[in-house]
C-alpha cells in the first residue's frame, strides 16, 4: 500500500466549504482511478490533514494530476472540488505534501 498525507491550515470560516470539496475529490478517486479509501483529521490546533491510501504508487502516479491539479481529464466537478481545496486552504501556513511506503501494517 501507498499513502500521500495532505496537511494543511484552512483560512477562518472555510471548514464546511473544505469538508465537502474533500468528499467529492475522496469520492471520484476511490470509485473511479484506484484509490483505496481516503481519511480526513482535524487536529486540536487546527491543523487538516488527509491522506489518501492507493495499492502501490504507480497506480496513485497514473491517477493522480501532480502538479498541474486539476488537470484538464478530471470531471469538471472534481476540478472545482480541487479549487475550492485549494482556495480554503491559507498560503501563509502552507506545509509540504508527505508520501510514504507502509513497511509494516497490523491492520
Amino acid at each position: 500500500m501507498f499513502a500521500v498525507i495532505y496537511q494543511g491550515y484552512l483560512r477562518p470560516n472555510q471548514e464546511e466549504n473544505y469538508q465537502r470539496a474533500w468528499q467529492i475529490v475522496a469520492s471520484y478517486f476511490k470509485e473511479h482511478r484506484g484509490a483505496l479509501g481516503s481519511c480526513l483529521h482535524k487536529t486540536k490546533n487546527d491543523l487538516w490533514v488527509a491522506y489518501s491510501r492507493w495499492p502501490d504508487k504507480a497506480t496513485r502516479d497514473a491517477s493522480w494530476p501532480g502538479e498541474d491539479a486539476p488537470a484538464s481529464e478530471l470531471p469538471e466537478n472534481v476540478k472545482q472540488a480541487i479549487k475550492t481545496i485549494q482556495s480554503c486552504l491559507d498560503p501563509k501556513r502552507k506545509i509540504a505534501e508527505i508520501a510514504m511506503d507502509v513497511v509494516n501494517d497490523l491492520l
